[in-house]
């Protein structure tokens, strides 16, 4: 039976095997007796230090990455194109080797491929690799949210967009920013901090704008942030749908 899905094949190709320590490092472990939790984990990192799995784990994203480009087009790029995709690749394969992190494969892959697809050239297109490195699952949920909360579709596209747009949505931007981060739920109380904190983080990255309010009190004090040009390009190349494209010049 065909599989359809790449990342299935893959991993039938390269399956998940059993942590294992080294033998004396596994006496050792039990000298000490560590946890089941970090013996096992430890016996996973070890079995990805080994040179064979490394390189097998290179071979299959080269090959997944071969899989999501195999309908595109053939385009011109320039010289410092060639060079930035050249760069993008490779940090992908040498990040996806040190961390055998498969979501963030998919996302490097999934950024590759759509920059090549779009129509405009994505200046700087190893950065955006950098910046899924970096970031943590938490980080880009909580990117979605500003894009969701804060990048709403507008009824009068032509003007640009005034600051109490996103001012007037910041009570919104708590609640969900709390759900997204905080484990918030209806009816509990929203914790602002864990929201801001998250916030904060992405500015730190270039990939969201604070909106100055009154000084904040903590830890119950208002904040309110929108997504950077840099974000949204970043959540486009990454397949998520942006509204206001065209005010940010995506």
């Amino acid at each position: 039976m065909a599989i359809d899905n790449p990342y299935d094949a893959i991993d039938k190709a390269y399956p998940e095997k059993e942590p294992y320590l080294p033998t004396e490092l596994a006496i050792l472990a039990a000298k000490f007796a560590l946890p089941g939790i970090v013996t096992d984990a430890l016996g996973t990192v070890c079995e990805r230090l080994d040179r064979k799995a490394q390189d097998d784990r290179a071979k299959a994203t080269i090959k997944l990455l071969m899989a999501e480009l195999k309908d595109l087009k053939e385009k011109t790029v320039s010289k410092v194109e060639l060079n930035d995709l050249k760069e993008s690749i490779q940090l992908s394969i040498r990040h996806d080797v040190a961390e055998f992190n498969d979501r963030k494969r998919e996302r490097y892959i999934k950024i590759i491929g759509n920059a090549l697809r779009d129509e405009k050239q994505i200046d700087d297109l190893a950065s955006y690799i950098q910046d899924v490195e970096r970031l943590g699952e938490r980080d880009l949920e909580a990117l979605k949210v500003l894009n969701r909360v804060m990048n709403p579709a507008r009824v009068d596209r032509t003007k640009d967009i005034h600051p109490n747009e996103f001012i007037q949505r910041r009570q919104e931007l708590s609640v969900e920013m709390s759900k997204a981060v905080g484990g918030a739920f209806e009816g509990q109380s929203v914790s602002r901090e864990e929201g801001y904190d998250a916030c904060n983080r992405l500015q730190g990255f270039g990939l969201a704008h604070e909106i100055e309010l009154s000084p904040r009190q903590v830890p119950a004090g208002e904040y309110c942030f929108r997504p950077s040009r840099r974000g949204l390009m970043l959540l486009k190349l990454l397949g998520q749908e942006i509204e206001n494209a065209d005010k940010y010049h995506l």
